[in-house]
């Protein structure tokens, strides 16, 4: 026997072996007659009109959701009305006020940054506003600075400002609490 007869011979043998562990493989898979496996295959083909508890559940849970999707957050008191917080702090407004709604328009708060925001209290209703939002479909916002914005409503200019309490105007900043760099000394 030489040695290509040899390797020959194990091939042959390694391929039959390799086609008899499929064949038995696919077998076991496919082409068996367990039990277990075709009640297991009968319970995965379980449809929504079979199972009344299935359906139920779901209906439930739809009706879940429904209820989360028509669910409206309100608050009686504005939550950045900051008057029952900051005692005798007012908020004035250069300009002529025309009528009793334009006394209740109020800057609240500005941040000044690359895209600048303010808050302005207006009809009972904050809000939230960049340079050309709308209040409340009345005024216009064209500028927002620091500490002061500028509306605009059928071409008449108004200036919001907020100004710190006459009392503190010339008080040092900083308190008890935090770190004032000019007040580190003492």
């Amino acid at each position: 026997m030489n040695r290509e007869s040899l390797i020959k011979g194990l091939s042959i043998l390694g391929a039959v072996v390799l086609v008899i562990f499929i064949v038995f493989t696919f077998y076991k898979v496919f082409w068996s007659s367990d039990a277990s496996s075709t009640e297991l295959d009968i319970d995965l083909a379980v449809t929504l009109d079979s199972n009344e508890s299935l359906k139920a559940t779901l209906d439930t849970l739809e009706m879940i959701w429904d209820d989360k999707q028509s669910f409206r957050f309100y608050v009686k008191q504005d939550p950045l009305f900051l008057g029952r917080v900051i005692q005798d702090f007012t908020y004035t407004s250069k300009g002529k006020i025309e009528s009793e709604e334009e006394s209740n328009l109020r800057l609240t708060a500005t941040v000044i940054d690359d895209n600048p925001k303010a808050i302005i209290k207006f009809a009972g209703k904050s809000y939230v506003v960049q340079v050309g939002d709308y209040v409340g479909d009345v005024y216009k916002v064209e500028e927002i600075e620091k500490k002061q914005v500028v509306l605009s409503k059928a071409g008449k200019r108004t200036v919001l400002e907020s100004k710190p309490l006459k009392k503190y105007e010339g008080a040092n900043q900083g308190s008890e609490y935090s770190y004032n760099a000019g007040n580190a000394g003492n």
